[in-house]
């Protein structure tokens, strides 16, 4: 063991030498590697007495999502320009690590996440994995780094919909600031998975797929309320349901999604299953659209009765991406935008 962590040290001593002398203080960089040391001694050992397979204890993963976190964040500050997933990264481990604490401090019952534990242990892993090998350059660092996404990031929709089912009506201050800071950072990360969502669906799956442009559709439409409803325009006593609501979709769409690129890989047709689950999708989308107007976003003023929004430059942005849809769409989609603008030019 001594000479592992002797090749480690090694290893990363220049690189921390190498770190500007403001960094260095910022990050208290002379204590970290002893402590660093420390902790990959005690990993070291831990190799040698247990499997891959083997469940880490509340404090090992504790621990892991705590350093994921930091390193996250200092590689946020460092790293142009992928500062903005490393922020996404950041965000998300920060996330489970809070969300674990919850359940080590007794706020939340075992029960009720004990079937999404081991699913942290390999978010830890694979995080842990990733920020190992990061020093990748280019396109192999953005490939391994949007895989990483969409593996880790299902996971925290779990957290979603545990909250909104079991945690919603919980009187713990604690559990409270969590669901706060949680409806905070949630539209960031969800809109990011679905960015790479549709991305990985370019590559893999087909145009001429059936289905595959529906849920380019109503990606489209998740991404619009993730990205550009402002949240003062959404009753504040309902953005946990929206944003639980659009989580629940998200999952149902990469599901679907995953369901027809496996289908695409083995060159098979989409099934009367499949059919079945993007029509009973398109109805749920079209029923949040009613809910939209009806439910979530509030009234306008009088003063807004002659313009939809507010934001004029945020409204002339949505019709623009409606506007954009048009170089690439079906005769479905087309019409739904026709409406679209319809609706915009009666509204003007």
């Amino acid at each position: 063991m001594r000479l592992a962590r002797q090749w480690v040290d090694n290893l990363l001593r220049p690189i921390l030498d190498d770190v500007d002398s403001n960094v260095r203080c910022k990050h208290n960089m002379d204590h970290v590697l002893p402590s660093l040391m420390d902790n990959i001694d005690d990993c070291i050992s831990s190799c040698h007495h247990s499997t891959s397979s083997a469940m880490m204890t509340d404090e090992q993963l504790n621990f892991l999502l705590h350093n994921h976190y930091h390193r996250c964040k200092y590689r946020a500050e460092q790293v142009y320009p992928l500062e903005t997933w490393y922020e996404i990264l950041q965000k998300v481990c920060g996330n489970m690590k809070d969300f674990h604490g919850l359940i080590v401090n007794g706020c939340i019952e075992h029960e009720i996440v004990q079937y999404v534990l081991p699913q942290f242990q390999l978010i830890a892993e694979r995080v842990g994995l990733f920020l190992w090998h990061d020093q990748l350059d280019g396109d192999s660092r953005l490939i391994k780094f949007a895989h990483l996404l969409m593996k880790i990031i299902p996971i925290e929709l779990e957290v979603m919909q545990i909250c909104y089912t079991n945690l919603k009506a919980s009187t713990s201050a604690e559990v409270g600031l969590f669901i706060k800071h949680l409806l905070q950072i949630s539209p960031d990360i969800h809109r990011e998975y679905l960015i790479h969502l549709q991305e990985n669906m370019v590559t893999v799956i087909t145009p001429s797929t059936s289905g595959a442009r529906n849920i380019h559709v109503m990606i489209e439409f998740l991404l619009i309320i993730l990205t550009d409803v402002p949240k003062d325009l959404i009753h504040h006593d309902k953005l946990f349901d929206l944003l639980a609501r659009v989580g629940a979709l998200i999952r149902e769409v990469s599901t679907l999604v995953r369901d027809l690129e496996e289908k695409s890989r083995n060159e098979e047709s989409i099934d009367e299953t499949s059919r079945a689950t993007i029509d009973l999708l398109e109805e749920k989308i079209e029923l949040l659209k009613e809910d939209l107007g009806h439910v979530y976003l509030k009234a306008p003023d009088s003063f807004q009765c002659c313009f939809p929004m507010n934001d004029g430059p945020l409204f002339m942005h949505l019709l623009l991406i409606h506007l954009n849809y048009f170089l690439d769409s079906n005769a479905y989609s087309i019409t739904l935008i026709k409406d679209d603008i319809r609706l915009v030019k009666e509204a003007l």
